[in-house]
C-alpha cells in the first residue's frame, strides 16, 4: 500500500508550500500559503459533498495547491503561469497527460471572472472563494486590500473599499450545490447589505 508521504498530493503540498515561502513576493499578503491551505481544504470538503470520486478530489487538491503559484512571477494572468508550474512538476513525476490536462484546466478556471464548465472546475472556483463564508472574512479582505495597494497601486478609502466589497459580494454566486446551500448563507454581510436586510 502506498504511504501518504509518497502520494502526489502530499508531494505537491510540500513543494508548493516551500515554493511560496521561499519565492512569493512579500507584497502578496493575501495570495500566500494560508489562502492556498484554505483552497485545498475547500476542494476536499466541497468535492466530497458534491459526490466526486476520491481520484478526482486528489486531482483537485493538486490543482488547489498550484493555483496561485504563478504569483511568484506575475500578478495579472498568473493562472497561466501557475498551470505551467504545475505541468512541469507533474511531468517530472510521470503523471499521465490526461490528468495534467484536467489539473491545468481546473487552475485556469479560477481566473476572474470565473466561468467553470465542469463540476471539478466549479468545485475549485467555489473553494477559491471559500473564505467569503468565513467569520474572519474581513481579515482576508484587509490582506487583499494591502496587496492591491502595493501591486496594483490602488489605495482605496474605507468607503470605496466597503462599496467594492459590497458590490462583489452582491454579484457573486457560488457554482456548486454545496456552495449555494451551505456557503452562500454564511457569506459575510457587508455594511450596505446589512442595511438592506433591516
Amino acid at each position: 500500500m502506498k504511504s501518504h508521504r509518497n502520494s502526489l498530493v502530499y508531494k505537491a503540498g510540500r513543494y508548493v508550500t516551500r515554493l511560496l515561502l521561499d519565492e512569493l513576493p512579500k507584497h502578496c499578503t493575501f495570495h500566500g500559503v494560508q489562502h492556498t491551505f484554505n483552497v485545498v481544504k475547500g476542494v476536499r470538503v466541497i468535492g466530497k459533498a458534491e459526490g466526486l470520486a476520491k481520484k478526482d478530489i486528489q486531482l483537485l487538491m493538486i490543482a488547489a495547491w498550484f493555483h496561485d503559484t504563478g504569483h511568484i512571477d506575475t500578478y495579472n494572468d498568473h493562472e497561466k503561469f501557475s498551470a505551467s508550474i504545475a505541468r512541469e512538476f507533474l511531468m517530472e513525476r510521470n503523471c499521465p497527460k490526461q490528468k495534467i490536462d484536467i489539473i491545468e484546466a481546473c487552475i485556469q478556471a479560477t481566473k476572474m471572472p470565473q466561468n467553470p464548465r465542469t463540476l471539478m472546475e466549479k468545485v475549485i472556483c467555489d473553494a477559491d472563494l471559500y473564505h467569503l463564508s468565513f467569520p474572519t472574512y474581513e481579515n482576508y479582505q484587509q490582506l487583499l486590500r494591502e496587496e492591491w495597494k502595493v501591486v496594483l497601486g490602488k489605495d482605496y478609502s474605507n468607503e470605496e473599499w466597503n462599496q467594492l466589497n459590497d458590490s462583489f459580494l452582491q454579484n457573486h454566486s457560488y457554482f456548486t450545490h454545496y456552495g449555494k446551500t451551505i456557503l452562500e448563507p454564511k457569506k459575510w454581510i457587508g455594511p450596505a447589505e446589512f442595511e438592506a436586510k433591516k
